[in-house]
């Protein structure tokens, strides 16, 4: 894997589109795993940042033309310009039904060339640049990002420009892109992991269009030509479903007419296709799937809350002290720590717009699977049933407040909580409040949020050996 800065790296490949798509599957595991090569509160404790103040506005820009609308955020302390942007609603759940993975092919292309630059051309001026541009289509939204230096600031616009308003879907790119989505579909069976994600989607949402293997069908792949991709563009990414966060060297004047330089020219409206609520029956089902393995691994899904939902930071932080703090979990103790069943157990929470989730997880060998899985629901019904004490809840919130302000060290990371903070209405003052929404919990919040969704109506899915 490269280690060079971001802004340093080439663009959006279609096997990359795999791994980052698998990555967002597994993001509770990713975060885990790196909870463990190191200290967490030893670098937040040493951290110059943990009891910062969140001083700097965020302003709502308007641009004068097309009154395009962003979140801003000006920091002037280096010459870098970070752009997050995000197009609702045109994720891959939105896909037609017979052309499941059009928009991660998309989006895969659409740094592979645009207006007058072959593929070719327009990643080494990238390159060249050090300009980032990337893509990525999720299961909800199509997403992309920009990050430059401010010299060079207008090439990078006009690039972002060209890939939105005229990608080139060249056919040995398109057939390219096609071949690498195809053969990661193949790759997908060889790896427990996806296995079992593409497993608990379908036993959780049925046929709603979120249990979609987010690589679609290969069918569908094989027959997804240049029209139909020009067609998806010309109906998904328009200003209607666009939101921007912008942060770094720029002021609210330049911002706003960078906005209708590069958006502006997006259809005013599409025809992207509706996607409906999911309704899930959690009854306590079990699911296990026989595959050789070295690990037997298991995922666990309940009910969970939207971002704006009243429940959802008592339960945030209901989720942080059983399974979302690394070592320190009641899960990780209990399971690892005392009793070294398995090498990582963790849960987390899934804020999907059309079914929130609690998720846990965890792996373990054969021979302690059984001892680990039924632990595993003990200690999850006894923290429904019992709750946290105050010093737990105390520790806590000092973590999460702390933890927290370590975000702004990256101008990129602003950028993209700025977007979120649209995507989930939270506010423009979101960032200056965050810390104190986490601070007035109180104790008999986060217990009623663990009686009320730590219960025993978990769906239970597992690959290996049984």
């Amino acid at each position: 894997m490269s280690r060079r800065p971001i802004y340093m790296r080439s663009s959006h490949r279609g096997l990359k589109t795999f791994f980052v798509l698998a990555l967002c599957v597994w993001g509770g595991w990713y975060l885990y795993k790196n909870t463990f090569v190191f200290d967490i509160q030893k670098v937040i404790d040493a951290s110059i940042l943990k009891e910062k103040f969140f001083e700097a506005d965020v302003k709502e820009i308007v641009s004068p033309k097309y009154g395009i609308k962003a979140y801003l955020l000006e920091d002037h302390t280096n010459p870098i310009i970070s752009l997050n942007f995000s197009f609702k609603n045109a994720g891959y759940a939105a896909d037609d039904e017979n052309a499941q993975g059009v928009a991660v092919l998309s989006s895969s292309l659409l740094t592979e060339g645009a207006g007058k630059y072959n593929s070719q051309a327009f990643k080494e001026i990238l390159e060249n640049k050090a300009i980032g541009l990337s893509f990525a289509a999720d299961r909800e939204d199509l997403n992309g990002s920009l990050l430059t230096t401010k010299p060079n600031r207008r090439i990078a616009y006009e690039l972002l420009r060209e890939a939105l308003i005229h990608p080139r879907f060249d056919a040995e790119d398109v057939e390219r892109n096609k071949l690498q989505m195809l053969e990661a579909l193949k790759r997908q069976k060889e790896h427990p992991e996806n296995v079992l994600s593409l497993s608990v989607a379908k036993e959780v949402y049925g046929t709603h269009p979120y249990a979609r293997n987010p690589l679609g069908k290969e069918r569908d792949i094989r027959q997804i030509n240049a029209e139909q991709l020009k067609s998806f563009v010309k109906n998904n990414l328009t200003r209607s479903n666009l939101i921007v966060g912008i942060a770094g060297d720029i002021s609210s004047i330049e911002a706003r007419n960078m906005l209708d330089n590069v958006f502006g020219a997006l259809p005013e409206n599409g025809n992207a296709n509706f996607v409906r609520d999911v309704k899930i029956n959690f009854d306590g089902r079990n699911k296990e799937i026989k595959l050789d393995s070295g690990q037997n691994m298991i995922m666990k899904v309940a009910q969970g809350v939207a971002r704006n939902d009243a429940d959802f930071y008592p339960l945030f932080i209901a989720n942080h002290i059983l399974g979302g703090s690394g070592l320190n979990s009641k899960l990780s103790q209990e399971i690892r720590e005392k009793r070294g069943l398995t090498y990582g157990v963790y849960s987390y929470m899934s804020i999907d717009g059309k079914a929130p989730l609690l998720v846990g997880a965890f792996s373990a060998t054969a021979d302690k699977f059984t001892q680990a899985d039924e632990l595993f629901e003990k200690v999850w019904l006894d923290f429904g049933e019992n709750g946290v004490s105050q010093a737990e809840l105390d520790k806590a919130k000092k973590f999460l407040t702390a933890s927290y302000n370590l975000r702004f060290a990256s101008i990129q990371n602003i950028s993209e909580i700025l977007l979120a903070m649209q995507k989930y209405d939270l506010g423009l003052d979101f960032l200056k409040k965050r810390n104190s929404y986490v601070k007035k919990v109180k104790l008999d919040d986060v217990n009623r949020a663990a009686e009320k969704y730590f219960n025993n109506n978990l769906i239970s899915v597992a690959v290996g050996s049984f």
